[in-house]
C-alpha cells in the first residue's frame, strides 16, 4: 500500500508519488493535505493519518500525505492533488478554508473534506466537520480548576484566532464552574510549530503562579509539556492523547478523534454517501472528545473529580449543561451558558 510523505519543495518526487498512486485505479484513492505542522505533530495531523490507515484497512484505500510548509503553499498544494483526480482530498487546517473553496471551484467534480473548522458549509463539492471541542475543553477545565493548588491554571493557544478561542472559552466555563474563585490566563505564542515558544509562554504564566496549563498549539504543545516535566508542574495535552510525553506532569490530554472524521470522509466516498455542503458535528454524544485517562495520569486527578467528570458528561448530553461555543457569542456579551456565567474578558470587552 502507498503511504507516501511528502514535501512540496520536492516537486520530482510529488508527481513521482501520485503517478504510483494511480498504478491500481480500482483502489479508492485518496490525498491527505496536512497543516502546515506537518506529520511529528503528536497531535492533529498524526491524529488524521491513524484515521487515514484504518480507511485503507477498512476500504481497501491508499493514501497520500502532502505536507506543505507553510499557509501560502495550501492552495498549490490542494491544486496540484485535484489535477491528479483523487476520489476525495482531505485538509486538516482552519486556515485551509479559503484555498480549499478556490480549488474547488475550479474543480467541482473533485470531493472535497476538510476537518474540524466552522459551521458553515464550505461548497457543493465539499463536507466538513466541526469537532465539540467546548465540550471536552469544559471538562478538562473542571479537572484543573479542582486539581490546581495555586488557584491559577493556564491557556497557552497557538494562533489568536476564532478556532483557538472556542477551546479558551470551554476550558474558562467549565474552570469558573468548578469554582468561581479559580484565576483563569488566556495567552497566544502566534505559531503551531515551535516548542521553543510554547515553553516560553508557559513559564511565562508559571511565573504568574499558574500550575496547571492547557496546551491548544499543535506542535508548539510540545513546548508547554516540556515546561510543565521542567518545573514540576501539570500540563494539559491536546488532540491525541498527549498524557505519554512527560508521564506524571500531563494532567489529562483534550482528545479531539479528528482520526474518526477523517475516516469517515473517506467511507462516505467509498459506500456513495457523500454529501458536499453537509457539516458534521462531533461531540460528547458522538464519542468525538474526551478527557484521556490512562496509565500515564493514573493517580493524579482525584476519585472524586473523575466521578465530576462523568455527572457533568450526563448533564450535558441531557441538555442540562450547555457548553458555549465561541462562534456562538457575540463581541462585548456579558454572560454565556447554560446556567449562565459571565463571560471571560476578552469577549465582555471586545468591540
Amino acid at each position: 500500500m502507498l503511504k507516501s510523505i511528502l514535501k512540496l519543495g520536492a516537486a520530482a518526487a510529488f508527481a513521482a508519488a501520485l503517478l504510483s498512486s494511480g498504478a491500481a485505479q480500482a483502489k479508492l484513492r485518496v490525498a491527505m493535505i496536512t497543516s502546515e505542522s506537518g506529520l511529528g505533530d503528536r497531535s492533529f495531523n498524526d491524529m488524521m493519518v491513524e484515521g487515514m490507515k484504518r480507511a485503507e484497512k477498512d476500504f481497501d484505500a491508499e493514501y497520500v500525505v502532502v505536507q506543505p510548509r507553510a499557509v501560502s503553499e495550501f492552495q498549490s498544494a490542494i491544486a496540484r492533488a485535484a489535477a491528479q483526480g483523487f476520489d476525495i482530498i482531505v485538509g486538516s487546517s482552519f486556515d485551509m478554508i479559503k484555498p480549499m473553496q478556490e480549488v474547488a471551484k475550479a474543480f467541482p467534480d473533485q470531493k472535497f473534506g476538510l476537518v474540524d473548522v466552522g459551521p458553515d458549509p464550505l461548497g457543493p463539492n465539499i463536507v466538513s466537520t466541526v469537532t465539540k471541542d467546548w465540550e471536552g475543553s469544559f471538562l478538562v477545565g473542571w479537572i484543573a480548576a479542582k486539581t490546581t493548588k495555586t488557584g491559577k491554571i493556564g491557556f497557552v493557544g497557538g494562533k489568536d484566532i476564532p478556532i483557538i478561542h472556542r477551546f479558551f472559552v470551554g476550558y474558562y466555563y467549565g474552570a469558573k464552574m468548578a469554582n468561581p474563585a479559580t484565576e483563569v490566563f488566556e495567552s497566544y505564542s502566534g505559531t503551531f510549530t515551535d516548542p521553543a515558544a510554547g515553553k516560553e509562554y508557559t513559564l511565562a504564566l508559571i511565573n504568574q503562579g499558574s500550575d496547571i496549563n492547557f496546551a491548544v498549539a499543535g506542535a508548539t504543545s510540545a513546548g508547554v509539556i516540556d515546561a510543565a516535566k521542567e518545573t514540576k508542574t501539570f500540563a494539559i495535552g491536546v488532540d491525541s492523547n498527549q498524557n505519554y510525553m512527560a508521564p506524571g506532569n500531563v494532567l489529562t490530554s483534550m482528545v479531539k478523534r479528528v482520526d474518526n472524521q477523517a475516516y469517515d470522509m473517506v467511507k462516505s466516498v467509498s459506500d456513495g454517501t457523500f454529501k458536499g455542503g453537509e457539516v458534521k458535528y462531533y461531540g460528547l454524544a458522538e464519542d468525538g472528545v474526551a478527557a484521556a485517562m490512562d496509565d500515564n495520569n493514573k493517580g493524579l486527578i482525584a476519585d472524586a473529580v473523575l466521578a465530576d467528570v462523568d455527572t457533568l458528561k450526563a448533564k450535558i448530553l441531557s441538555g442540562e449543561i450547555v457548553v458555549p461555543n465561541y462562534f456562538d457569542l457575540t463581541p462585548g456579551q456579558k454572560e454565556m451558558g447554560t446556567p449562565p456565567m459571565a463571560t471571560p474578558p476578552s469577549v465582555a470587552n471586545a468591540k
